[in-house]
């Protein structure tokens, strides 16, 4: 319980920027590009905190690497919250990734010896979501009355109190860790290719809702509420998740989550109101957390030598900091349209790529 908890806490700041990016475009006259940065900031720094694992684990340990990311999470939300320029704030946001990569970074040796990854998987991006939906819902009000200063120092807060949980984890094994070998990926290499790019498109669809909303004429309150209530989809799907019990049924749950995903971003985009969007909104998290965790029992499938889902956090934070800036590249005006057009297209292509058969890759 210990390991959910903080893996879900350590990103919540990370959560919060589809409601953070629009304040924040104000604040600071950010242009598109100038959003794509801010948006793949926090998710850069837990990519390059991922991919560097290998290098620190071995040192600190899960305990120590969860305890030192928990404090760079705090550090750097404290600097962000007083960032008086674009550019500090850029920087604080980044290394507020770092700290958010160290403690998930961190948790991939306990989900890796688990004999149910997915399902562990599944817990944290339930209870991920639950504090996403909590802190959205209170961090509308936070930010009409003072801006995003309140919201980040709660944000500091959840991370200081959460310290005395990271002690409940194991500390350094003393084994050698390295870098897997090429011929260890190889047969994974599809699927956390399709992995990379889903978790781009779920960062665009995601990151962008807020300018969308608003783009909408949606007010800052109504935005929030629409956030908070549309994590909620992470209940139903991570529990639709656990029914996949074979591979076939696994491969037939993806393409029917990833079509509905389509299916709820056309919604958003072409039919307008505060109520409809939040439905639609709802059901792309939904079909988040289904495909996620199916993600992960497909590539411990077809993963012989246990090596690659050590892959798994820098494909997925790798994915999440390209995706704002992919989208970036689509939007015209200061219109998300095209960002979340790109968005539809990736999920088709990401969810081929992941249930292809084992016999179509070798």
């Amino acid at each position: 319980m210990a390991l959910v908890w903080l893996c879900s806490v350590a990103p919540l700041a990370a959560i919060l920027v589809p409601l953070l990016l629009p304040v924040y475009q104000q604040s600071y006259a950010l242009d598109a590009s100038a959003m794509g940065f801010l948006a793949s900031a926090d998710l850069a720094g837990a990519c390059l905190a991922s991919i560097s694992a290998p290098l620190w684990l071995q040192r600190t340990g899960c305990r120590g690497g969860v305890i030192g990311g928990l404090m760079v999470v705090a550090t750097a939300n404290i600097a962000a919250a007083f960032a008086g320029t674009s550019l500090l704030l850029l920087t604080t946001r980044l290394v507020a990734g770092v700290g958010t990569g160290l403690v998930l970074s961190s948790a991939i040796p306990i989900v890796s010896a688990s004999q149910r990854p997915a399902r562990l998987i599944s817990a944290v991006q339930v209870l991920q979501l639950l504090l996403a939906g909590a802190a959205l819902a209170g961090a509308g009000q936070l930010l009409a009355a003072g801006g995003p200063r309140p919201v980040l120092l709660a944000v500091v807060a959840i991370a200081v109190l959460s310290l005395p949980a990271a002690m409940l984890l194991p500390g350094r094994s003393g084994q050698a860790h390295s870098l897997p070998t090429l011929a260890e990926m190889r047969p994974v290499s599809l699927i956390l290719g399709g992995i990379f790019i889903y978790f781009a498109a779920a960062a665009i669809i995601s990151n962008y809702a807020g300018q969308l909303s608003t783009q909408q004429g949606l007010s800052i309150e109504a935005v929030s509420t629409a956030l908070a209530v549309g994590n909620l989809g992470a209940l139903p799907g991570s529990l639709i998740a656990m029914l996949a019990a074979t591979p076939e049924h696994r491969r037939l749950m993806m393409v029917a989550a990833a079509g509905l995903q389509c299916l709820a971003v056309a919604v958003m985009l072409w039919v307008p109101g505060a109520l409809v969007f939040t439905a639609a909104f709802f059901l792309v998290q939904m079909c988040i957390t289904i495909l996620g965790p199916l993600q992960v029992a497909a590539l411990v499938d077809r993963d012989a030598s246990g090596r690659g889902i050590e892959g798994l956090a820098a494909m997925q934070s790798g994915g999440q900091a390209l995706g704002p800036l992919l989208g970036a590249l689509f939007i015209s005006g200061g219109r998300v349209d095209g960002a979340y057009l790109c968005g539809f297209a990736i999920v088709v292509v990401s969810t081929a790529m992941v249930v292809r058969r084992r016999s179509a890759i070798r």
